[in-house]
């Protein structure tokens, strides 16, 4: 079933840092994400926030040089 969003410390921190949420509480973000991203997308979409935080979007120091979605991003707390 792909009905939720899976959210972990990266997805968390990306969604705040791309304005897709203000919330800190996972399942606050959750609600948030899944009104942005329709049933069936979301295990991908979690999947894609998770790897991007990993390889380009990083805590201490994001890539945002090599990011794809660097000139859509608000850069929020970076």
């Amino acid at each position: 079933k792909d009905e939720g969003f899976v959210v972990d410390t990266h997805v968390a921190r990306l969604s705040r840092r791309l304005g897709f949420t203000r919330q800190t509480d996972p399942v606050k973000i959750e609600l948030d994400l899944n009104a942005l991203v329709p049933k069936g997308r979301r295990t991908l979409g979690a999947h894609l926030l998770i790897f991007h935080g990993r390889r380009i979007c990083t805590a201490r120091k994001p890539l945002c040089d090599a990011c794809p979605v660097d000139p859509l991003c608000p850069k929020i707390g970076v």
